[in-house]
C-alpha cells in the first residue's frame, strides 16, 4: 500500500509540473476566399501611451502578396532608431522599445510568409505593436471581403 501512495504521489506531482502548450485562439484566422485584389490601408486603435500603426496590405489572387505595418508613437513620429531614447540609447526602456520597433518589420514578414495571422509569433516586449497588427490584419481582410 506504501508503494501505491508514492507512486500515485508522484503521478500527482510530475503531472502538475507540466507545462501547457500555448494554442493561438480561433479570432486569429483570417479568411480570404471572398477577398477582393486590391490595397488596403488600416490604422489600428490608438493606446494612449505607445501610438498606434497602420498597415497596407496588398492582396492579389485571395493571397497576401504584401505587407507593411508602420508603428508610430504618441506623437505621430514613426517609431525608428530613435523610438525610446529618452532616458537614453543605453536605457532598458530604449532596448524595450527598440524590440517593438523590430517586431514591427518581423510581424509583417511573417504574415506574407505564412498566410496565417495565427503563425505570426508575438514578440516579447512587442505585445502592444502585437496587437495592433493583428487588429490592422482582421480589420483589412473584412475590408477586402465586403
Amino acid at each position: 500500500m506504501k508503494k501505491f501512495l508514492i507512486i500515485c504521489a508522484a503521478l500527482l506531482i510530475s503531472g502538475c509540473n507540466e507545462t501547457p502548450t500555448p494554442q493561438k485562439p480561433a479570432q486569429d484566422k483570417i479568411n480570404l476566399d471572398a477577398a477582393k485584389d486590391g490595397v488596403y490601408i488600416v490604422e489600428s486603435s490608438r493606446d494612449a501611451e505607445l501610438g498606434n500603426g497602420t498597415l497596407t496590405l496588398t492582396i492579389r489572387d485571395k493571397k497576401i502578396v504584401a505587407a507593411e505595418f508602420t508603428g508610430y508613437d504618441v506623437f505621430g513620429k514613426v517609431k525608428d532608431a530613435d523610438y525610446g531614447s529618452l532616458a537614453g540609447k543605453d536605457s532598458d526602456d530604449y532596448r524595450k522599445a527598440q524590440a517593438a520597433v523590430a517586431a514591427i518589420k518581423i510581424y509583417p514578414a511573417q504574415l506574407v510568409a505564412t498566410q496565417d495571422l495565427g503563425a505570426v509569433d508575438a514578440i516579447s516586449g512587442a505585445t502592444v505593436s502585437y496587437n495592433q497588427f493583428v487588429e490592422t490584419v482582421k480589420h483589412a481582410a473584412a475590408e477586402a471581403s465586403r
